[in-house]
């Protein structure tokens, strides 16, 4: 099970394109986004948080995927950065006072400049 060959599915049985740039399409998510997001933020339950997240999820990926980006890639290399910011030693992150992970100076951002170019 993949959340991103799933939204494919769906997508596909809505008559949407998978593959290279909608503009429409990704207008279309870009405003569900807004929609689900503010559905998220006034959820109350935990129960209804999770499925406005999960909403969230699905139109997430699908403007990645109406936009013709690589999401598998794109979660590839921004897993690469994240996983920079573990001390090779310690095997933990350092954090602010807040719980916001710090960026180490082993570091290294993510380059999704080929993807978004593909």
């Amino acid at each position: 099970m993949s959340m991103y060959k799933d939204q494919v599915r769906f997508m596909q049985a809505c008559g949407q394109t998978i593959e290279g740039f909608n503009p429409d399409q990704a207008g279309l998510y870009a405003k569900l986004i807004q929609e689900e997001f503010k559905e998220l933020m006034l959820a109350d339950t935990k129960e209804d948080v999770l499925k406005e997240l999960m909403d969230c999820m699905v139109v997430f990926i699908g403007y990645g995927i109406s936009m013709g980006w690589n999401l598998d890639r794109a979660w590839n290399t921004v897993w690469t950065s994240n996983m920079s910011k573990i001390d090779p030693v310690t095997g933990k992150v350092e954090k602010r006072e807040d719980g916001k992970v710090l960026k180490p100076a082993s570091y290294k951002a993510p380059d999704l400049s080929k993807i978004v170019g593909d």
